[in-house]
């Protein structure tokens, strides 16, 4: 007998496997150590970040959905998940008493999350929020998170006892008891004064705290978030508030609107926290123009998110490019470290310049925004964006991206094709065939009058048909017209000009009874073979529900849906 053989009937005998490469070894999932187990567990359920959560009354329930469901694999399944308090830890209103009584008992001594919002529409929202509160109450002590929106009268009810382990507090007011410009203010008890001093994340939401009272309970913020604040704090109370916490690593301010008009901030060029990785801010046109002119960004930036809302008295576009100025250092950095931008006239009469890069350590990038300017406007301040930018050497990759609005006028097409660094053209199935005649018209249209300038949009990269069910007759002469020669090796980008005919909507496919368009392959290969134009791409941009197939028809002689 050989060795192996040898060494295979010793198994054999002592009743012991063997296993080979090709025959790996896989140990059941139920075998491992029970907390390895629901370590497992835990990840293969919806996250729990209260500070993600959207003021939804159903964000909890995911979550206790997919656990029950676990819970229904096996015995083994069930026993290990009722034995883990980690599995347990939040409680929300929205589920049923019953349910909620039994993650109260199988946490056992575990941290709690607590979460409550009421109905959108409530008949005796007093009753089910009090009676929310008695069921949690006994566990106070435990709290780690609580997100919690009700009117001003219940808030006694959240601060009349202490709550020793909360560091997390998003507090929401409802039902309309303090109005903006009033001089009334939620009072602070010393039980509320010892959970603000304890705090490391908070949001608070129309919440009109005396900000001079409370300034110097904040000294250990990793994360500020303040949405609708307009009563009882300035901007130089804001930034007081930030300077205590050297900590921070996030700050959000949406519909911030400080009641002074003129912001008189601690020092004249305050620079943010060092440990600041994420700053986003939505206010006014003023309010940002006074904030960002002052303020210094660290270098540990990563994602900076800026709208501002403009109104019927703003005329002047290069207010834009004078707030984005004070950025600037920052905007190119994360440029650079996200490998481009672009910068996009939107439906809607926006302006955005725009990146983002998603990383092991979360998502980079920025997005500065000015809305509500008005169609013509919003064309202006993109073209003085684009006078400014396009030939900077500082930063490769930027693009100029419009939309499909700015294409269905005749005018707005005429200021288009004076923006010679547009290269990027999306155009929706919302645009009306004469308004796609008319640009198409434009986008093979020679001039004669400029050698360096032959054909409207020279920098065009990108042209993106989002949705298409016409036929691509115009498409094609249009790029003939383009192309044509003596200027096609003029115009030719490195790789060709891109057409894309993709449906990046999942909706596209979604009606079965709808009839879809099939581009002929004769066409596409007619498109393709024009000198200038480097790929075109079809079908959709992912896989899509109820999506068929397209086959060849030798009765019909053409392609259909199969």
């Amino acid at each position: 007998m050989n060795p192996k053989s040898a060494k295979s009937a010793d198994d054999l005998q002592c009743g012991t496997k063997t296993h080979s490469a090709q025959e790996p070894f896989i140990f059941p999932i139920s075998e491992l150590p029970p907390e390895l187990f629901g370590l497992v567990l835990r990840f293969s359920l919806p996250g729990i970040d209260p500070m993600e959560w959207i003021w939804k009354r159903d964000e909890c329930i995911p979550y206790i959905t997919e656990l029950y469901k676990l819970r229904r694999v096996s015995t083994t399944w069930r026993d290990t998940i009722d034995g883990n308090p980690s599995l347990w830890m939040v409680v929300s209103s929205s589920w049923p008493q019953e349910i909620i009584e039994t993650a109260l008992s199988r946490s056992a001594a575990g941290p709690l999350i607590v979460h409550h919002i009421p109905h959108a529409w409530p008949t005796n929202t007093y009753s089910f929020t009090r009676d929310f509160i008695s069921l949690v109450n006994p566990h106070r002590s435990r709290w780690v998170a609580a997100v919690f929106a009700f009117t001003a009268q219940m808030l006694s009810e959240f601060t009349d006892a202490p709550i020793p382990r909360l560091d997390t507090l998003k507090l929401s007011l409802t039902g309309g008891t303090y109005r903006f410009g009033s001089d009334e203010f939620i009072p602070c008890p010393q039980t509320l004064v010892d959970v603000l001093t304890n705090l490391e994340q908070v949001h608070f939401n129309r919440l009109p705290f005396n900000w001079k009272e409370v300034i110097g309970l904040f000294t250990r913020l990793r994360t500020l978030m303040l949405t609708n604040m307009r009563h009882g704090i300035t901007s130089d109370l804001l930034f007081q508030v930030i300077r205590n916490n050297p900590f921070l690593e996030q700050i959000l301010l949406v519909g911030f609107e400080p009641d002074d008009e003129s912001p008189r901030l601690w020092s004249p060029d305050p620079v943010l926290p060092p440990r600041l990785r994420i700053f986003r801010v939505t206010a006014s046109v003023e309010t940002l123009d006074n904030i960002l002119n002052r303020i210094q960004f660290p270098l540990t930036l990563e994602a900076l998110v800026v709208i501002a809302t403009a109104s019927s008295s703003h005329h002047d576009a290069s207010l834009w490019v004078k707030m984005m100025s004070p950025m600037s250092t920052t905007i190119q950095r994360i440029h650079n470290r996200c490998g481009g931008s672009e910068i996009v006239l939107k439906d809607g009469a926006e302006c955005s310049w725009k990146c983002s890069r998603k990383t092991s350590a979360g998502t980079t990038g920025f997005k500065l925004t000015i809305a509500n300017m008005g169609p013509a406007l919003a064309l202006e301040c993109f073209a003085s964006l684009s006078d400014k930018l396009q030939l900077t050497k500082d930063l490769p990759g930027l693009s100029f991206v419009t939309e499909s609005t700015y294409i269905e006028d005749a005018e707005v097409v005429a200021a288009l094709v004076t923006i010679r660094a547009l290269t990027d053209i999306r155009i929706s199935a919302g645009v009306q065939n004469s308004g796609i005649v008319c640009f198409m018209d434009a986008l093979g249209a020679a001039n004669e009058d400029t050698k360096d300038n032959p054909v409207p949009f020279p920098s065009l990269r990108y042209l993106d048909l989002t949705e298409w069910k016409a036929n691509i007759d115009g498409v094609i002469q249009a790029m003939k017209r383009r192309y044509s020669t003596g200027r096609a090796e003029v115009l030719r980008p490195r790789s060709g000009l891109q057409v894309d005919f993709a449906a990046s909507k999942v909706g596209w496919f979604g009606d079965p009874e709808k009839p879809k368009a099939i581009i002929s392959m004769d066409k596409i290969k007619e498109l393709r073979d024009i000198v200038g134009v480097g790929h075109v791409w079809l079908g959709g941009s992912e896989k899509q529900p109820g999506m068929l197939a397209v086959v060849w028809s030798e009765e019909e002689g053409r392609e259909l849906w199969g």
